[in-house]
């Protein structure tokens, strides 16, 4: 069981991300307007793009389940309390 202290709070992620978002569009657009061949640059953004969607989505994905799951619990025993 994970403690309720040790989770960051909702605003945090959400930050970390959204900062991790920009930088990786900036890094985009800095490639995007370097001299290198055009099809390299689109095939770096595919790759890049598939990649963060294979890393990110299934962190999202999960946060939301547990999300849910939390809030079910909440809702169905009000007189189990967690310290």
């Amino acid at each position: 069981m994970v403690e309720k202290d040790q989770t960051p709070d909702r605003g945090s992620r959400v930050l970390l991300v959204a900062v991790m978002l920009c930088l990786i569009i900036v890094a985009h657009v800095f490639m995007w307007f370097s001299d290198m061949p055009r099809d390299l640059k689109i095939v770096f953004t595919v790759l890049n793009a598939a990649g963060w969607t294979i890393v990110l989505a299934p962190i999202l994905l999960v946060d939301r389940w547990l999300a849910t799951i939390q809030s079910g619990n909440t809702d169905e025993d009000p007189e189990v309390q967690s310290p």
